[in-house]
């Protein structure tokens, strides 16, 4: 699990911050408000997060 959370840290801001809201219970529309971006661009980001962590995690 401490690999996860090091590949997640090592994204930017405008990818970490929406993955690590989404994961702790957030909703799209709810991280949307707080990041003033639109829903789309949230969930855009989570699915980029997502997909880097699969392929990281496949090579391991």
């Amino acid at each position: 699990m401490n690999k996860i959370f090091k590949y997640i840290d090592d994204f930017v801001d405008e990818y970490r911050i929406p993955f690590t809201m989404y994961i702790s219970g957030f909703k799209h529309h709810e991280i949307a408000e707080e990041m003033d971006i639109p829903v789309g661009t949230v969930k855009s980001r989570i699915f980029f997060v997502r997909k880097k962590l699969q392929e990281a995690l496949a090579v391991e």
